[in-house]
């Protein structure tokens, strides 16, 4: 058999070991090659003996309850990758359940082989991520886990949440369709069916959840990436802006040397400043960004950006200038 052939295969194999469900496209753009292939490679791994599991109704694939390798082998670097995330996540709150996050951690470390270890150890002691501010995940366990629960099995639930928008305590019924870490915190993204359009909710300002004995199906055509458009982080305004931001020489090379947002351009200027670009849905959350950088930023379009910073810097001179 062509070297090829048996890297595709392996290909094949880790795929559907994966742990998830997997169509027929989904295989073919993991394994990088057209479905007529992926049929034929399939039914070479059934007449090897490699068993897999193929679900009629959902048209997708998986493994048939056992693993069909044996664990791969962890090279010097991808141990230490594995280790350094698991303690960053961890200990900055993007792991809701850290006790079993710190755990697992652990018991990956004890079950390297000593050369591995030996070299981790020593390593992960002389390096840290250090991020920035984060929700507190201990309340928010058995939240969590309700979700989880809805999400496995497309239960809706009931809740009470706490609405900072609408300044009082809501009562809805929801049909979750992610749960999200997004800028500091756990997110659900759920239709809502007294309003009938899916929205964001903070995890941590529920008061109240509740399974409930109905079922629901999430819209074939959602995504997240969708849903989120061009927001600057998290939150999607209803128009989408050109926004154009030169930074001054103090700053722009701190700007420009992070990836801020997806459809960013930067650019310098002769005189060392940072023309800096994008397309976003909303101004709202970008504004905040840009006041701090305080004099260094100098907002050039859209206007309507303008005169929201414009207003804010207004107000913000009136407090600390005026007579009040």
């Amino acid at each position: 058999m062509k070297t090829k052939r048996i890297e595709r295969l392996l290909k094949l194999i880790q795929g559907l070991q994966s742990g998830r469900s997997h169509t027929v496209e989904d295989l073919a753009k993991h394994v990088g090659v057209s479905r007529r292939t992926v049929f034929r490679d399939l039914e070479l791994l059934a007449r090897a003996g490699i068993r897999y599991a193929y679900d009629r109704e959902t048209k997708r694939y998986s493994t048939a309850g056992t693993t069909l390798l044996p664990p791969v082998t962890l090279t010097h670097a991808e141990a230490m990758a594995l280790l350094l995330a698991a303690r960053h996540m961890t200990r900055r709150g993007m792991v809701p359940d850290e006790a079993a996050a710190a755990s697992a951690g652990l018991k990956l470390e004890s079950m390297l082989p000593p050369p591995i270890r030996d070299y981790c150890g020593p390593l992960l002691k002389r390096m840290e991520i250090r991020s920035e501010p984060a929700s507190d995940t201990g309340s928010i366990l058995g939240t969590v886990s309700i979700l989880q629960t809805a999400l496995l099995n497309q239960d809706k639930i009931r809740a009470q949440y706490d609405s900072y928008y609408e300044g009082r305590v809501i009562d809805v019924v929801l049909h979750p369709y992610r749960l999200v870490y997004l800028h500091r915190g756990w997110y659900l993204i759920a239709f809502t069916e007294c309003v009938s359009r899916i929205q964001t909710y903070k995890v941590e300002r529920f008061l109240c959840l509740r399974l409930l004995d109905a079922s629901y199906s999430i819209a074939p055509t959602f995504t997240l990436d969708d849903y989120l458009g061009n927001a600057w982080l998290m939150i999607r305004g209803d128009k989408r802006y050109h926004v154009k931001v030169r930074f001054l020489k103090k700053v722009a090379a701190n700007v420009d040397e992070i990836h801020w947002h997806k459809t960013q351009h930067t650019t310098y200027e002769e005189d060392g400043s940072l023309i800096f670009e994008a397309d976003v849905d909303g101004i709202e959350e970008i504004s905040w960004w840009i006041l701090g950088y305080g004099d260094q930023a100098q907002v050039l379009e859209p206007p309507e950006l303008r005169s929201l910073l414009a207003e804010r810097v207004q107000s913000m001179y009136e407090y600390y200038c005026g007579d009040g």
